[in-house]
Protein backbone atom coordinates (compact mmCIF):
# COMPACT_ATOMS: atom_id res chain seq x y z
CA UNK A 1 0.00 0.00 0.00
CA UNK A 2 1.34 3.04 -1.17
CA UNK A 3 1.73 6.38 1.86
CA UNK A 4 -0.53 9.17 1.15
CA UNK A 5 1.57 12.37 0.72
CA UNK A 6 0.71 15.07 2.92
CA UNK A 7 -0.44 17.86 1.00
CA UNK A 8 0.62 21.26 2.48
CA UNK A 9 -1.68 24.46 1.98
CA UNK A 10 -0.26 27.51 1.59
CA UNK A 11 -1.92 29.65 4.16
CA UNK A 12 -1.63 27.05 6.72
CA UNK A 13 2.15 26.92 6.44
CA UNK A 14 2.32 31.06 6.36
CA UNK A 15 0.98 31.11 9.39
CA UNK A 16 3.19 28.13 11.51
CA UNK A 17 6.11 30.08 9.85
CA UNK A 18 4.70 33.51 11.21
CA UNK A 19 3.74 31.93 14.35
CA UNK A 20 7.11 30.62 15.03
CA UNK A 21 9.02 33.49 14.26
CA UNK A 22 7.33 35.85 15.99
CA UNK A 23 7.57 33.24 19.00
CA UNK A 24 11.17 33.34 19.04
CA UNK A 25 11.97 37.31 17.89
CA UNK A 26 10.32 37.67 21.38
CA UNK A 27 11.80 35.44 23.98
CA UNK A 28 15.19 35.90 22.77
CA UNK A 29 15.03 39.17 23.37
CA UNK A 30 13.32 38.44 26.49
CA UNK A 31 15.36 38.41 30.09
CA UNK A 32 15.55 35.17 31.72
CA UNK A 33 12.41 36.09 33.72
CA UNK A 34 10.68 36.49 30.15
CA UNK A 35 10.62 40.05 30.21
CA UNK A 36 11.13 42.55 27.54
CA UNK A 37 10.67 46.14 26.83
CA UNK A 38 9.01 47.42 23.64
CA UNK A 39 11.22 48.07 20.74
CA UNK A 40 10.00 51.71 20.16
CA UNK A 41 8.58 52.80 23.53
CA UNK A 42 9.08 52.20 27.43
CA UNK A 43 6.24 50.01 27.79
CA UNK A 44 7.51 46.26 28.93
CA UNK A 45 5.70 42.96 29.57
CA UNK A 46 6.04 39.23 29.35
CA UNK A 47 7.00 38.20 26.12
CA UNK A 48 3.50 36.38 26.10
CA UNK A 49 1.37 38.97 27.14
CA UNK A 50 0.80 41.89 24.56
CA UNK A 51 4.08 41.80 22.66
CA UNK A 52 4.63 41.63 19.18
CA UNK A 53 7.02 40.80 16.24
CA UNK A 54 7.40 44.65 15.06
CA UNK A 55 8.96 44.49 11.71
CA UNK A 56 11.12 47.47 11.24
CA UNK A 57 10.93 48.06 7.11
CA UNK A 58 7.72 48.02 6.09
CA UNK A 59 6.11 45.48 3.43
CA UNK A 60 4.80 42.38 3.51
CA UNK A 61 5.57 40.86 0.25
CA UNK A 62 8.04 38.29 2.11
CA UNK A 63 11.73 39.37 1.25
CA UNK A 64 12.58 40.75 5.07
CA UNK A 65 9.32 38.67 6.49
CA UNK A 66 11.17 36.85 8.25
CA UNK A 67 14.50 38.80 8.50
CA UNK A 68 15.62 38.72 12.52
CA UNK A 69 18.07 41.68 11.65
CA UNK A 70 15.01 43.77 11.26
CA UNK A 71 12.13 42.35 13.22
CA UNK A 72 12.08 43.40 17.29
CA UNK A 73 9.67 42.99 19.73
CA UNK A 74 7.01 45.78 20.00
CA UNK A 75 3.76 46.46 21.80
CA UNK A 76 0.80 46.30 20.44
CA UNK A 77 0.41 50.08 20.68
CA UNK A 78 3.34 50.48 18.75
CA UNK A 79 3.29 47.85 15.89
CA UNK A 80 -0.51 48.16 15.54
CA UNK A 81 -2.16 51.15 16.64
CA UNK A 82 0.72 53.15 15.48
CA UNK A 83 1.83 51.26 12.39
CA UNK A 84 5.21 50.33 13.41
CA UNK A 85 6.04 54.18 15.13
CA UNK A 86 8.49 53.78 12.96
CA UNK A 87 9.79 57.26 13.16
CA UNK A 88 11.64 55.54 16.50
CA UNK A 89 12.06 51.94 14.92
CA UNK A 90 13.75 53.32 11.95
CA UNK A 91 16.59 55.51 13.78
CA UNK A 92 17.18 52.95 16.52
CA UNK A 93 17.80 50.36 13.65
CA UNK A 94 19.75 53.00 11.94
CA UNK A 95 22.14 53.17 14.80
CA UNK A 96 22.60 49.34 14.75
CA UNK A 97 22.95 48.81 11.38
CA UNK A 98 24.19 51.35 9.84
CA UNK A 99 22.75 53.20 7.07
CA UNK A 100 24.11 51.09 4.48
CA UNK A 101 22.92 47.82 5.56
CA UNK A 102 19.96 49.30 6.20
CA UNK A 103 19.45 51.21 2.75
CA UNK A 104 20.32 48.10 1.00
CA UNK A 105 17.55 46.01 3.03
CA UNK A 106 15.02 48.60 2.04
CA UNK A 107 15.78 47.85 -1.62
CA UNK A 108 15.52 44.06 -0.63
CA UNK A 109 11.92 44.95 1.02
CA UNK A 110 10.79 45.86 -2.16
CA UNK A 111 11.73 42.88 -4.39
CA UNK A 112 8.65 40.18 -4.40
CA UNK A 113 9.64 36.42 -3.16
CA UNK A 114 7.03 33.93 -4.01
CA UNK A 115 7.53 31.07 -0.99
CA UNK A 116 5.83 27.75 -1.55
CA UNK A 117 4.08 26.01 1.27
CA UNK A 118 7.23 23.81 1.68
CA UNK A 119 9.90 26.88 2.08
CA UNK A 120 7.03 27.97 5.05
CA UNK A 121 6.99 24.77 6.31
CA UNK A 122 11.08 24.83 6.48
CA UNK A 123 10.67 28.36 8.14
CA UNK A 124 8.23 27.19 10.82
CA UNK A 125 10.53 23.91 11.93
CA UNK A 126 14.20 26.46 11.80
CA UNK A 127 12.02 28.46 14.11
CA UNK A 128 10.92 25.43 16.13
CA UNK A 129 14.11 24.25 16.10
CA UNK A 130 15.80 27.65 17.66
CA UNK A 131 13.08 27.69 20.26
CA UNK A 132 14.04 24.44 21.44
CA UNK A 133 17.31 26.00 21.97
CA UNK A 134 16.10 28.58 23.92
CA UNK A 135 14.42 26.25 26.29
CA UNK A 136 11.03 26.38 24.23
Amino acid sequence: MKKKIKHLKLSTEKKKANVAFSKFIRMSNASHSGFLLCYSCPVGSQWNDGMDAGHGITGRNNAVLFMEEVVRPQCKQCNIFKKGNLAVFTRKLIGELGIKKYDKLVLLAHQTVKFTALDYKDIAEKYIEKLKELGE
